[in-house]
């Protein structure tokens, strides 16, 4: 039977390296533990890998309530104040970033260096040195334990190195903890020394951890986890942002890399594409996080005539317009049937994605009308004409508080398809596979095309180009992956930040004609900026303050 790796969370180890003198009469417990209490343990060195996980990135609202795709020109998030739309106006800078993740991510990567100076300590002699069979089982249980978690540290530093990256650019690569008594004037390495870095963690970790584990270990890193690592990296890597001479053989690598987490046959594509954003079982899965009930979520993205409901990330009508009809067309709002019928014959993952008029939603239609209970006039209402539906639990009672786990996707099968299918087209072309990997890149794009709830026409091999297969793949990254923080980062890898996000974004204006017949025209929303800047992050200021080594983002 195959597990997949859900990341949950137990209570982190709180270290202290110093002590201090308790009175007697003080019976408090403490909660405090030295580095060697710690680290001699078995139980709390566990512990303290588990708590390092929990550094992770968390996509359910993680910026001030709103989700990332919400600084793009994927959504808009209806509460004006929230931080968020800092990136929509520009207001950004080295003294304010909403996505500032220099000093959690570095916390973060200390405790991996930790762990990996420390772990070595553990005091297993009890079972060492105890001839029983059962003491030596153990011994030998808790041994490869030790040894295996020291490399699920080194993926999740990579991974945390790889969240570093791709918003600084080159940053100083720190391998040990470091004491009051080292220099921390530390300059930035190069972008190349960090990549190589970070795919050299992955490979390693790889040829460590197990392509499947047990029960009892669901939530950790896994072969699947570091490779898809590795792939997402090597496909930044290859990009235009970080690949200005176009090297082929940056593409040829992100495709092979691709290649080795689909030749592990360990996942498959899952049938029904609603339903994956709700499993905690998907075989699709490769590496996520599963939370603990809850209904935050929920109450932040329900439509606002809901119960409980707040509006949340609404999508844009730009998002709802790149769903193709179901012969694979454009949708065009000049034909006349389809700007009548907008919602008519589109890509099934339109509906499965969006929350849109007149559908059914808890138990009755959605009025996102101009006066409607979710239109235009009620406040707090979609700005844009639309809801969010994926993850979304739809069958929770707010008013009772009712809850349910949510699972927040890191790496998936679908993701790797398409990773795979952009590198092969830019090293050989849409339908050529000179290496012999077994796919080309039309038929990597088909393999997510052909899920049996989607059955979006197949794409043919002759009758495309890499320029044209490159439009058709980055729309299909778009909205297959929509909310899952792909759009953010794709935009600006590709370079095209200039162009796509610092323009408008747009949503409909619904008119009720009568009680089943609504009129749909395309208005806009709100301006956006964009400066070429804007590409990578700014070294924060503070850390500027105390390192002049660190040289600032260029244009910053």
């Amino acid at each position: 039977m195959k597990y997949k790796f859900w990341l949950f969370f137990t209570g982190a180890v709180t270290l202290i390296t110093t002590s201090c003198k308790k009175d007697f009469l003080d019976r408090q417990i403490s909660t405090e533990l030295t580095k060697d209490e710690v680290f001699t343990s078995y139980a709390r060195t566990r512990d303290f890998l588990i708590g390092t996980y929990g550094f992770l990135p968390d996509g359910f609202n993680r910026l001030d309530n709103a989700m990332l795709d919400a600084a793009t020109d994927d959504a808009e998030f209806t509460w004006e104040g929230s931080a968020i739309q800092r990136y929509n106006n520009g207001s950004w800078n080295p003294y304010i970033n909403p996505d500032d993740n220099w000093n959690t991510t570095y916390t973060a990567i200390r405790r991996t260096n930790l762990y990996l100076e420390q772990s070595g300590n553990v005091d297993l002699n009890m079972y060492k040195l105890n001839p029983d069979a059962t003491a030596q089982q153990t011994y030998r249980n808790m041994t490869a334990d030790l040894e295996r978690w020291r490399y699920e540290n080194r993926f999740l530093r990579a991974y945390f190195y790889f969240e570093l990256v791709t918003r600084y650019g080159g940053v100083p690569l720190i391998t040990k903890t470091l004491a009051l008594s080292d220099s921390l004037n530390l300059p930035r390495n190069t972008y190349d020394e960090c990549v190589q870095f970070i795919t050299s963690e992955c490979d390693s970790a790889a040829a460590h951890l197990e392509v499947t584990v047990s029960d009892n270990d669901l939530g950790r890193a896994t072969k699947g986890a570091a490779l898809a690592l590795k792939s997402r990296m090597l496909l930044y890597y290859a990009s235009t942002l970080n690949n200005k001479g176009h090297l082929q053989e940056r593409w040829i690598a992100a495709a092979k890399a691709a290649k080795e987490v689909i030749d592990l046959d360990a996942y498959q594509l899952e049938n029904d594409y609603r339903a994956l954003f709700r499993s905690t079982t998907s075989e699709e899965i490769i590496f996520a996080h599963r939370y603990a009930p809850g209904n935050g979520f929920e109450r932040a993205n329900y439509p606002i005539g809901y119960d409980g409901g707040g509006s949340g990330t609404t999508p844009t009508q730009n998002l709802v317009d790149a769903y193709e009809m179901t012969d694979g067309s454009t949708f065009n709002w000049s034909n006349p049937d389809q700007a009548a019928h907008p919602y008519d014959n589109r890509d099934p993952r339109l509906a499965m994605t969006v929350i849109l008029n007149n559908s059914q939603w808890k138990g009755r239609a959605v009025e996102a009308y101009t006066g409607g209970r979710e239109g235009r006039g009620v406040d707090r209402a979609t700005k844009t004409g639309y809801y969010l539906k994926k993850y979304v639990d739809e069958n929770l009672d707010l008013v009772q508080n009712k809850t349910s786990v949510h699972t927040w996707i890191l790496f998936r099968l679908g993701e790797i398809y398409l990773n795979y299918a952009e590198a092969m087209n830019e090293a050989y072309g849409p339908d050529q596979d000179p290496q012999g990997f077994g796919l080309t890149a039309i038929e990597a794009i088909n393999k997510v095309r052909d899920r049996a709830s989607v059955k979006m026409p197949l794409l043919l091999a002759g009758q495309w180009n890499t320029a044209t297969l490159r439009d058709k793949l980055r729309n299909e990254r778009r909205v297959e992956l929509a909310f899952e923080e792909h759009r953010y980062w794709d935009v600006r890898r590709w370079e095209l930040g200039v162009a796509l996000f610092n323009t408008p974004v747009y949503g409909v204006n619904i008119t009720r004609t009568n009680a089943a017949t609504f009129t749909y025209e395309k208005v806009e929303v709100e301006g956006r900026v964009f400066q070429p800047k804007m590409y990578w992050y700014p070294i924060p200021q503070a850390e500027k303050m105390k390192s002049s080594a660190l040289t600032q983002t260029p244009g910053w």
